[in-house]
């Protein structure tokens, strides 16, 4: 479902004033015409039901306004768990595709970590992207959640090293939470089921994925004395990319429907 993520209030009247790039998307993206009806995401998260209502060329900017009794407030949610993507920093383009992929996903924020086999011009341009007011990852995690009809507002935070990951994740994230790594090798590496049965109450999950060279064994000997869980996919050689997603998927299948599967030793 697609919808709409307003940057701003609607008025006392009940409209909302959209100019710029955003008028743009509205009218020549989506192509909405005087009349034609559109849901937006207000920035509380509500979804409302708005009628666009005038479209000034000259000054560049619509005019939307709240059709009558169509408030139809937040989507309803299926999964009440919020998962937290630690993705170790990728080349620019993965990165940008693994973001767009999680804020598909709901993911409730991306923490970019610098690991031992992360390539160092990534990491310095994923550190510029954090430290820019025009951010062109905040313009993925828009349209990607216009595409999807996502309610969460995916965060991104700053480019940290493993330890203080860790930190954020426990200290900040970690409360009633269960954290996974993937690793591509079997060495202490568990069922996922086998994971999520055993921490069927948590609320709060934690996905570590490494880049494009993996995760070195030092850095997964820190996650497992952190209480972090490896687990292996017995799949081909999955690229980082694909690994994001892929692990994503699996968390929020196996999460979700726990009450459906029984674990089986």
């Amino acid at each position: 479902m697609r919808q709409f993520i307003a940057e701003d209030d609607l008025d006392s009247s009940g409209c909302l004033r959209v100019e710029g790039k955003k008028s743009h998307y509205l009218t020549n993206v989506l192509r909405l015409q005087v009349g034609d009806m559109v849901d937006v995401r207000l920035k509380d998260s509500t979804l409302v039901q708005m009628t666009l209502s005038h479209i000034d060329k000259s000054h560049k900017y619509v005019l939307l306004q709240l059709a009558a009794s169509r408030r139809v407030g937040p989507l309803p949610q299926k999964n009440d768990a919020n998962i937290y993507l630690f993705q170790f920093v990728a080349k620019p383009a993965k990165m940008d595709l693994i973001i767009r992929q999680a804020v598909e996903c709901g993911v409730a924020a991306v923490i970019l970590v610098e690991g031992d086999f992360c390539q160092k011009g990534p990491v310095e341009a994923a550190k510029k992207h954090g430290q820019s007011d025009s951010d062109r990852w905040q313009k993925i995690i828009t349209e990607a959640r216009q595409q999807s009809g996502s309610p969460v507002e995916t965060k991104i935070f700053p480019c940290l090293p493993v330890e203080k990951a860790l930190d954020l994740w426990q200290n900040q994230f970690g409360k009633n939470g269960c954290g996974i790594v993937l690793y591509e090798r079997t060495e202490q590496t568990q069922p996922l089921h086998k994971i999520i049965w055993e921490n069927k109450d948590a609320k709060n999950f934690a996905l570590f994925v490494g880049a494009e060279g993996g995760i070195s064994p030092k850095e997964i000997d820190i996650l497992c004395k952190a209480g972090i869980f490896p687990v292996h996919f017995n799949t081909n050689i999955l690229r980082c990319e694909t690994a994001a997603l892929y692990g994503l998927a699996a968390l929020q299948c196996t999460q979700m429907e726990q009450n459906i599967w029984q674990f089986k030793e």
